[in-house]
Parts: structure tokens; C-alpha cells; sequence
């Protein structure tokens, strides 16, 4: 979830292996994690979560979001598949996403 809204869904496995939204991807890149070396430091998500009594048109992540496009700011996305096994995610470029993921 972000800012009120269910942001993705899916299986625990399957969420951790194929993350397809940029705050899902983020919080899991900010996790120390016990099966990789120690790393010297955490990637943070940069910026501030939005004030939920003034929530912006669009997607609440874009500000924060590396991945968005114009419309991302314009246009709330909804839940749309994204994965097998019920995989949804609510953003524009959760295809974009993947590939830079798998990358």
C-alpha cells in the first residue's frame, strides 16, 4: 500500500522475486538482506510521502517515482496484471519496470 491505496499484490515469493512497482521495488532495494554480502550502505527512497489530506491527480508515488512519465502525474493508475499467479500492479510502466529489474 501507498498513500491509502493497494499499490500491488501478490504472493510473497513472487512479489519478492518479480517486484513491479517502483515503491515496492524501492522498499525491498532499502532492506538489509541477509543472503548478500554486507553492503556499505542502503538505498533509501528519495523524497517525502504525500500529505493524505491533500493527495496530488495522478499516481501519489510520481514525485518520488523514477520511472514516471507524464501521464503518471495526470492519471491514477489501477490494478492490472503483472505477474502469474493473481500479480497486480497499479502503475504505468510496470512493463519498464521488469526490464530494468531483470537487467
Amino acid at each position: 500500500m501507498y498513500a491509502g491505496r493497494i499499490i500491488e499484490r501478490a504472493s510473497a515469493a513472487e512479489l519478492y522475486a518479480n517486484p513491479r512497482h517502483p515503491y515496492t521495488l524501492g522498499l525491498l532495494r532499502s532492506v538489509p538482506r541477509l543472503d548478500e554480502p554486507r553492503r556499505a550502505r542502503l538505498d533509501p527512497i528519495d523524497g517525502q510521502p504525500p500529505d493524505l489530506s491533500r493527495l496530488p491527480p495522478g499516481c501519489s508515488f510520481a514525485p518520488r517515482c523514477a520511472y514516471r512519465v507524464s501521464r503518471c502525474e495526470q492519471e491514477a493508475p489501477v490494478l492490472e496484471p503483472a505477474g502469474p499467479g493473481g500479480h497486480v500492479a497499479a502503475c504505468w510502466e510496470s512493463a519498464r519496470l521488469v526490464r530494468k529489474a531483470a537487467a
